[in-house]
């Protein structure tokens, strides 16, 4: 078996971390919001039950919040962090090769652990972060990432895997692939899967199927790998040493509106110095620092926003830059 890894995902981590450190809210209808109270950022699978869908505005969702007695909570992105510093911590103890790939992700590199059962060694590593972290994970093991990440998703809702599934070399993989909406194959997105749609490639299973000419001449290279992942050929190593950042962003939602002007330039200015920061942490230096500024998105009657919604600054002059 020439490439075998293992997704471990952490299950609606910033409400867990939460969890950790009150065990009362285990079952409970919990729900994180981002910066200033904004949106909803992280929900229980009992705040997802009632209805609450990720990005919710506060303010839309009050009645829902009183009627249920969800428990809210501000986001603690110090705490995320060093739990999330933890987990990784455990998953290095069933292999020195582990990628980062978010703050509660990390793919595993499995390959030569031919002679034991990757479904047990899969519970094992479940068991073992949630002992020593109290943080649950699901765990999805294939040849490639893409057929990994259809994995995680399978094994976070389904009872009958037990956190855990391995698509590899497995006579289910058809299945999990036809029940897998083609916009939620990993680098499909929103504008492909409209595309595909179209098409007639509603799932997993007709993408892996599509035809490679049809497939390239839309999607181009992309579109090939996606293909080639889906039917078990890797195309995305592991990275240990990820590339660095072409951009930065370093923003904040006002909890109330900001009229002031003064009020405004003390955050910019707060915000371009932790952009500087987190520049120097990176070792990188910026081509452009861009500041941008937008009234509430919810208020109808006035929107102001002073930069392009559809590309960010790097993308619109081809540089590394600070965005504020």
């Amino acid at each position: 078996m020439s490439s075998v890894f293992a997704l471990a995902d952490c299950n609606n981590f910033y409400v867990s971390c939460e969890r950790v450190f009150n065990p009362k809210l285990t079952g409970k209808h919990v729900v994180v919001l981002s910066n200033n109270d904004g949106c909803v950022i992280a929900r229980s699978n009992e705040a997802k039950a009632i209805g609450i869908g990720m990005g919710s505005p506060l303010f839309k969702i009050q009645d829902v919040i009183k009627a249920h007695g969800v428990h809210v909570y501000s986001s603690n992105y110090a705490l995320y962090g060093d739990m999330s510093r933890r987990v990784i911590e455990v998953l290095t103890q069933f292999t020195p090769d582990v990628e980062i790939y978010s703050i509660d992700e990390a793919f595993l590199d499995l390959a030569g652990f031919n002679r034991i059962n990757l479904t047990d060694y899969g519970r094992s590593i479940r068991s073992k972060v949630m002992q020593w972290t109290g943080i649950p994970v699901s765990v999805g093991i294939a040849e490639t990432k893409t057929l990994c990440k259809i994995a995680t998703r399978i094994a976070k809702k389904s009872r009958k895997t037990d956190g855990v599934l391995d698509l590899t070399n497995s006579p289910h993989r058809d299945y999990a692939l036809s029940i897998t909406a083609v916009e939620d194959v990993w680098g499909v997105g929103r504008g492909y899967s409209q595309f595909l749609k179209s098409i007639g490639i509603n799932d997993a299973l007709q993408l892996r199927d599509a035809s490679e000419s049809t497939i390239k001449k839309k999607m181009g290279i992309t579109g090939l790998r996606i293909l080639n992942e889906l039917r078990g050929f890797s195309c995305y190593p592991l990275e240990q040493l990820p590339p660095p950042k072409k951009e930065i962003n370093v923003s904040r939602s006002f909890k109330n509106t900001i009229e002031d002007r003064s009020d405004v330039m003390e955050a910019v200015a707060a915000y371009a110095s932790r952009g500087g920061e987190k520049l120097r942490a990176a070792h990188l230096e910026a081509n452009i620092l861009a500041v941008f500024l937008m009234t509430n998105p919810f208020n109808e009657e006035s929107r102001y926003f002073n930069l392009s919604a559809e590309k960010s600054p790097s993308e619109r002059w081809g540089m590394k830059g600070v965005v504020v």
